[in-house]
């Protein structure tokens, strides 16, 4: 850990924020919706630290209280990015209701020249001036709702446009391949590897980057399916359809789910230079 007194601001390795620095993190996500988000989680910088040697986070200060916390990556020359850039999907300082930081201020306590980020928060308003596009980012709602109507009902009601057509592939799906069966939070890591190679296949045939060519991804991947915490939780879905199945991997924040329907707009990227 280093600090920079005039700042109020202390660097530190992900891995080096004990328990108390965990929480007030925490503290911060629980108390703005803005931060509902696990790529904005500690456990998530964390991950990245294992296997990224220049992941870092700076802590922000107030009467001796830590109210803020931007993680990033920098490289030797002090070019700095969003940490887990590529993978993440949500990028902020996230700190606490009223709490104010000047960006320049910022980037010189982090050692940086330039910051680049690509899914910044719209709350960031520091950094509007560096942003160069502002996109609508979509959400999956995870609402476990009332319990007392069933699938097919709400799908018509809340998406009435597509849920004739969303729900004849369904049928015809099961009378393709056999019964249906969703398991929401599958354990079995085999299954998890089959998915990041199905997903290599689709990169490399769709002339994309292969996200998994890069070992420190896949440990990435494989670190994160198993973190069991309370605020964090690697998860895998697994739809099955007779012998076939199809997956989805993320991981959540527990209790922090985005309304149904519901879309965040997001400055989508840009890049920081310190004056």
């Amino acid at each position: 850990m280093r600090s920079n007194s005039k700042a109020d601001i202390t660097i530190h390795r992900p891995e080096e924020l004990g328990s108390t620095l965990r929480q007030a993190w925490h503290k911060a996500m629980d108390e703005s919706p803005d931060y509902a988000n696990p790529f904005l989680a500690p456990e998530f910088a964390d991950g990245v630290g294992r296997h990224r040697g220049g992941a870092q986070v700076a802590v922000l200060h107030e009467g001796g209280e830590p109210v803020g916390f931007f993680p990033y990556e920098r490289n030797p020359v002090g070019v700095g990015r969003a940490i887990g850039l590529g993978l993440s999907d949500c990028q902020a300082l996230v700190h606490r209701p009223g709490v104010t930081w000047d960006v320049q201020q910022l980037l010189r306590a982090c050692g940086l020249s330039v910051f680049e980020f690509d899914h910044l928060v719209e709350e960031q308003q520091p950094f509007a001036r560096h942003v160069t596009g502002t996109f609508a980012s979509p959400v999956i709602d995870l609402k476990d709702g009332d319990g007392e109507v069933p699938y097919p009902e709400w799908l018509r009601g809340a998406y009435p446009g597509i849920a004739k057509t969303t729900l004849k592939k369904e049928r015809r799906l099961g009378r393709d391949l056999g019964e249906m069966r969703f398991v929401y939070d599958e354990r079995d890591p085999e299954v998890l590897h089959t998915l990041m190679r199905w997903k290599s296949a689709q990169y490399r045939r769709t002339g994309r980057m292969d996200r998994f060519a890069r070992p420190w991804i896949v440990d990435l991947v494989d670190h994160l399916f198993r973190v069991r915490e309370e605020h964090f939780t690697g998860t895998l879905s697994v739809l099955y359809a007779g012998s076939a199945r199809w997956r989805r991997t993320s991981a959540r924040r527990p209790g922090r789910c985005s309304p149904r329907g519901s879309r965040r707009t997001t400055p989508n990227c840009g890049t920081t230079h310190r004056g």
